[in-house]
């Protein structure tokens, strides 16, 4: 109503102006009927053949990493846009230059905007330097773009949908310069047989020795010569190792959970991970952590070389900090199909009597077991249940020092944005 009663008083206008010939009647008239125009069909014709477009340099990287990236937005029309607000959600994991912090707790995200103005047939790219701060599958998007017709009256807004992920693998680092260890940290010490042997390649009988498997006596020999008498085997060609993540880091479930203990036992398993690849081991992975889009516990099959390390980082960095079951449930469920006189490297912030009783089950079955502690200080009393066989590596305070990105400050904006370039349509 008030938009119709606007016409007609501009029309009033214009008719008085002509007939008294007023020329300041005529160009009010004008100009408001100019307004009403302007208001009535911008939101219809604001956003028409208007694109916007980001792109990344590439879709996996690993902490640490800075990338380029680039957004677009190209006004493939006469109509100019006199101002442009562009509001794109960034996640948190991710810094880069012209983003401020939106919400609170798990809902916390940054807000990427950018406010320009664009000629007709103009295009404009703005390229900037995105650090990946923490592992993860993080999601860039959806975008707001917001405009206004030049005389602030009405505004447009359209929203676009399209998203794009990047995968930012765990921190990988070097697990003898971690540990400060003088021997191999997953072999065993000097004068010990470290090949696994294969129990389908039986080559005769010796006297049983207190470190040889009950399962590798023979008790038929052993009933013939009143001794007992183990079966040798010939060394197996592959030699395999399960990596054990718990993503539990407290001992009550109420407790919730402790991203930082977390984040440092994912790193553990990380590195573990890239050293099985280049000891040529065949390895997998489980954990009761959460997988991404998923609501079950996290299980990489074995395998080795390249592509199984990859395999076994995208599911670490799609780990979520929340623990669907207790860890000896997943030992005990996994550890049935291992391989005889496989490694099983456990990797925990939390020792509890659960997870030493699995220990000891592990090495009844004939499997080799490696704990790393993530924790801070040393390891609760249930740790002093732990076999004297089993080693124990303390991995907490070597990994202090890379835990900056989850201190408070860790959101400060230290990448620099470029100035964005005009390019003719």
């Amino acid at each position: 109503m008030i938009s119709d009663l606007w016409v007609i008083a501009a029309t009033i206008a214009i008719i008085a102006g002509l007939l008294a010939s007023q020329a300041l009647l005529i160009v009010v008239g004008v100009l408001v009927l100019l307004i009403w125009i302007t208001g009535k069909h911008w939101p219809r014709y604001a956003f028409r053949r208007l694109s916007y477009s980001r792109r990344l340099e590439r879709r996996r990287a690993f902490i640490g990493d800075v990338l380029d990236y680039h957004i677009t937005v190209n006004n493939d029309k006469l109509l100019p846009m006199i101002w442009l607000d562009i509001s794109d959600t960034f996640p948190l994991g991710l810094q880069t230059g012209g983003t401020h912090r939106r919400g609170v707790g798990a809902e916390a995200e940054l807000d990427h905007r950018i406010t320009t103005s664009l000629l007709p047939y103009q295009r404009v790219t703005w390229k900037y330097r995105v650090r990946c701060r923490a592992r993860g599958y993080h999601r860039i998007g959806p975008a707001r773009l917001r405009s206004g017709d030049m005389f602030g009256l009405t505004s447009a807004e359209k929203n676009v949908p399209d998203v794009d992920y990047l995968l930012v693998y765990p921190r990988i680092v070097d697990l003898r310069r971690m540990l400060n260890l003088w021997e191999r940290p997953l072999g065993t010490g000097r004068g010990r047989r470290f090949i696994q042997d294969d129990p389908s390649r039986f080559v005769g009988l010796r006297e049983y020795l207190p470190t040889d498997p009950l399962k590798h006596i023979d008790w038929k020999a052993t009933a013939r010569h009143g001794r007992l008498e183990s079966r040798i085997f010939e060394p197996a060609a592959t030699r395999y190792m399960l990596i054990a993540l718990n993503a539990r880091t407290g001992d009550a479930a109420w407790q919730g959970s402790n991203r930082r203990l977390f984040e440092r036992a994912v790193t553990v398993a990380a590195s573990v991970a890239e050293y099985a690849r280049n000891e040529d081991y065949t390895f997998g992975l489980v954990s009761n952590a959460i997988a991404s889009y998923s609501s079950k516990w996290m299980s990489v099959p074995p395998g080795s070389g390249n592509l199984q390390l990859e395999s076994v980082l995208e599911s670490l960095a799609m780990a979520g900090p929340f623990w669907v079951s207790e860890l000896s449930s997943v030992l005990r469920t996994e550890s049935e199909s291992l391989t005889s006189g496989s490694t099983v490297v456990l990797v925990t912030a939390l020792i509890s009597r659960a997870v030493v009783l699995e220990t000891e089950e592990i090495r009844r079955r004939g499997h080799r077991m490696i704990i790393f502690y993530a924790g801070d200080g040393e390891p609760g009393p249930a740790a002093q249940q732990l076999p004297p066989e089993v080693p124990l590596y303390l991995a907490g305070p070597s990994l202090a020092g890379l835990e900056e990105m989850w201190r408070e400050d860790w959101l400060d904006d230290e990448t620099v944005r470029t100035v964005p370039v005009g390019e003719p349509g």
